[in-house]
């Protein structure tokens, strides 16, 4: 029975990710009348109820039920969306980012721990990094296909790929509730201590330590990296219809990235990869800047390298590290961190693209980048030569 789950488990990342309204969905917000000051600061918000939920739906996944978190996820995500077809008033999409935040958090850990206790099941604990890629890649796929179709469908009717984008999300919801829940060992400790255990793992295990302070510099750059494409569109004067095209060649590299460089790659030391990842983005930020040019929205591609492997690489490193019974709380730990760096710093990249431009942004955004990586190769130095002295 628990081998449903790896049918059930791409199918169920497929729909939920479905979402078709990046390419459109900035432009979306300009339509409704918000500033990129309020974008980001939706953003923020968006982040902090991340932070807020993270936790605690991980701990409802770990001691409760995976599959029950997975279909809530889905149903919170849709009525976010239904939020954003509807009203027009900035208090009402505020309130839609708070649910896309409950929505995220539910499936946050509960399904990279579903699957990878599936394969553990099953003797094929080995095989996550691959399927996990395989996952993703269809999942790349599926939005770059959709990018080139919102695109049009946006020229049409405005609303029209975020209904799709609605549906998606209804059937992932009702995908979920055909996974088994793999029997597993559950945490013997009440809620709070559960909450206050899976803190301590993340926070005194020195490889966990360095994934938390990796998911903070990373959570920021690449969500941010995102909310930044319409304005260096705008730069560059890239014509609307254009985006769709732009986007379903971003999600090709992604799908790329995520099939074949995870098998590449599956081999070297995690961390090693992740190093490389964020060397990536900050030249994903500088280079665009020291060549302003229609061409050089292609460098932004380097972003997509990163999506693709990331996921992937920083699962199979954490879920390494941790017991089952935590499992789901330890990996909602390291996306809370992830999700308050963003909900800090988005709101500052949303007042300087307001005030001082797009260029001064890519720079802002490009020096946190690489003075991050340096930092992150630092600690990994130190925690190396601590381990060897003791």
């Amino acid at each position: 029975m628990v081998k449903r789950n790896l049918v059930v488990y791409p199918l169920y990342r497929f729909f939920i990710n479905m979402l078709i309204i990046g390419p459109i969905l900035v432009p979306f917000m300009l339509f409704k009348g918000l500033s990129y000051s309020q974008i980001m600061l939706l953003q923020s918000i968006a982040a902090i109820s991340v932070f807020v939920f993270e936790v605690p739906t991980g701990a409802i996944a770990d001691k409760f039920s995976r599959k029950i978190s997975l279909f809530l996820s889905g149903v919170f995500a849709a009525i976010a969306t239904l939020l954003y077809i509807l009203f027009r008033n900035f208090y009402v999409f505020a309130l839609a980012e708070v649910l896309f935040g409950l929505g995220l958090t539910l499936a946050s850990g509960a399904d990279s721990a579903l699957l990878f206790e599936s394969l553990k099941k099953i003797g094929k604990k080995e095989e996550y990094q691959r399927r996990e890629g395989n996952a993703a890649s269809y999942i790349f796929i599926g939005q770059g296909v959709g990018a080139v179709l919102s695109g049009f469908l946006y020229k049409y009717n405005h609303f029209l790929p975020f209904w799709i984008s609605f549906v998606n999300l209804l059937t992932a919801s009702l995908i979920a509730l055909a996974f088994v829940e793999v029997e597993r060992e559950k945490s013997e400790h009440k809620y709070t201590a559960h909450i206050l255990k899976s803190f301590g793992i993340a926070f005194k295990t020195p490889r966990i330590l360095w994934a938390v302070c990796f998911a903070a510099l990373m959570g920021f750059i690449v969500r941010v990296g995102y909310w930044m494409y319409q304005p260096y569109f705008a730069q560059v004067d890239l014509d609307i219809a254009w985006y769709g095209i732009v986007f379903f060649f971003f999600n090709m590299v992604a799908a790329f990235s995520s099939h074949f460089l995870v098998r590449r790659y599956s081999d070297e030391r995690p961390r090693r990869v992740l190093l490389g990842l964020s060397t990536l983005m900050a030249l994903s930020f500088i280079l665009p800047i020291i060549f302003v040019a229609k061409w050089a929205i292609a460098l932004l591609a380097l972003q997509q390298i990163v999506r693709g492997l990331y996921r992937p690489t920083m699962n199979f490193y954490i879920n390494h590290q941790i017991q089952d019974k935590y499992r789901a709380t330890v990996i909602s730990t390291v996306s809370l961190v992830s999700n308050l760096s963003f909900a800090i710093l988005s709101p500052v990249v949303g007042i300087m693209l307001d005030e001082k431009g797009t260029i001064p942004s890519y720079l802002f955004v490009g020096i946190v980048a690489a003075s991050g990586t340096l930092a992150l190769y630092l600690l990994r130095k130190k925690q190396k030569a601590i381990k060897v002295n003791s």
